[in-house]
């Protein structure tokens, strides 16, 4: 009968149970997915897109399969109503032990494109193994993106704004997706001569869904004058610099040409802060709103938004005095993806538009369920007692166990910040 041991990781006040099977006795082979991705053009992660994009599909798996002379990689899309819309097989890699990989490259979205919605990336992996007396079973992971089609709505200054008073101006708007995005302003509707433009090495497109106006622009031709109509609009661009996405017609704006009052009416969201408490079930994002007007706020609606999706409830900033800042608290629950966007806005009515909302992107990694394959190799890292050290050499793990139930991920973390260590070791042989 196979023989199994158990031995206990302890770190800090709590301690990893790791189920090891002995050199020389059978052990299980197995082929997992451990991550599938989705990149655009310029290789950043992503899932939202617009139709008129390419698109990169990757899939890592990990092989434990000692006999194995291949692994092959497959690649599927479907639909927002569930139907195969495309198909890629064929990839393969050596069938070497450990970690393996495949992505297929610049896949024109429109090619599987029947209409706006979630669809979903499908990724699956096998092995095979000559001679062998049957197929091990492939593997497949799924996730889900969005695609739509191609539109950039702007958002502020709204159309016709007269007598901002914005310093800096901060141009912001909302996008089907695109790798970047490229802002014009002018005094002419047309753009003829265009007054000024991003893409240039002095300010280069940018990546995010919103752009501040140099305050003082090198050109002085380019700095804004108060009572100008001015008219400003949007494209978005693939890496190569194709444009995928545009604005239907541009908007138009003034500034004001006086300085505002002490009294002016400026509530601020200043900061998104990824809560210590975070779990991987429930993460907690902490909002702070700032009143940098002349009077006090009650009863402020605030709402936050991860990856464009709304939580719900919204809170209510019941009351924030002049200069002082109030800070409230969202569970948005678990959230699959490693790297996501989130948003803050306040419902109120200012004279400051344009700091009423912040987006921030956060990297979750620490936050998402580890195999324990994964926990052995990053732990093992991190252990620097010769004595442990020897007790380990042989032994493969086949679970990982958190004693007493915790967050995996969160204790990971805390190995490699240096804030917790490896001190001890317990052993259970079951027979």
């Amino acid at each position: 009968m196979e023989k199994i041991n158990k031995k206990m990781l302890i770190v800090g006040f709590l301690s990893f149970l790791l189920l090891v099977v002995l050199p020389g006795f059978t052990r299980a082979q197995t082929i997992e997915i451990r991550d599938i991705s989705i990149f655009d053009s310029a290789g950043r992660e992503r899932t939202t897109y617009s139709s008129t994009e390419k698109i990169v599909f990757s899939v890592t798996c990990y092989n434990s399969f000692e006999d194995a002379d291949r692994i092959y990689f497959d690649f599927y899309v479907y639909s927002p109503k569930g139907v195969q819309v495309f198909r890629h097989i064929g990839n393969s890699a050596p069938g070497n032990l450990g970690i393996g990989s495949s992505c297929i490259k610049n896949i024109p979205i429109g090619d599987f494109y029947k209409g706006p919605g979630k669809y979903v990336y499908e990724a699956k992996v096998k092995v095979y193994i000559p001679g062998g007396p049957s197929v091990p079973p492939s593997v497949t992971e799924r996730m889900d993106f969005y695609v739509y089609s191609p539109s950039i709505t702007l958002s502020y200054p709204a159309n016709g704004a007269k007598d901002l008073i914005d310093s800096p101006l901060t141009f912001r708007w909302v996008s089907s997706g695109a790798t970047k995005y490229r802002v014009y302003v002018d005094d002419d509707k047309g753009f003829y001569n265009c007054l000024f433009q991003t893409g240039g090495s002095e300010y280069p497109d940018p990546e995010t869904t919103y752009f501040q106006y140099p305050a003082s622009p090198r050109d002085p031709r380019q700095k804004l004058a108060g009572g100008v109509i001015y008219f400003w609009k949007v494209e978005g661009l693939d890496n190569g610099g194709n444009i995928v996405a545009e604005t239907p017609v541009p908007f138009s704006f003034t500034l004001k040409e006086t300085a505002p009052s002490a009294t002016t009416k400026d509530l601020a969201v200043t900061d998104i802060a990824l809560d210590e408490e975070s779990t991987t079930s429930e993460l907690k994002f902490n909002v702070s709103v700032k009143n940098q007007g002349g009077a006090g706020v009650s009863n402020t609606p605030v709402n936050l938004y991860v990856n464009g999706v709304p939580v719900i409830p919204n809170q209510i900033l019941e009351f924030v005095n002049i200069g002082d800042t109030g800070t409230l608290s969202f569970l948005s629950g678990a959230v699959r993806e490693k790297i996501v966007t989130v948003s803050a806005a306040i419902d109120f009515s200012d004279d400051n538009m344009k700091n009423n909302v912040i987006t921030e992107t956060f990297d979750l990694s620490a936050y998402r369920i580890y195999g324990p394959g994964e926990v052995w190799e990053i732990t093992k890292k991190f252990i620097t007692d010769s004595e442990i050290l020897k007790e380990l050499e042989g032994y493969t793990p086949s679970e990982v166990t958190l004693t007493p139930e915790g967050d995996i991920g969160k204790t990971l973390k805390r190995i490699q910040q240096g804030k917790a260590r490896v001190i001890g070791m317990e052993i259970e042989v079951v027979k």
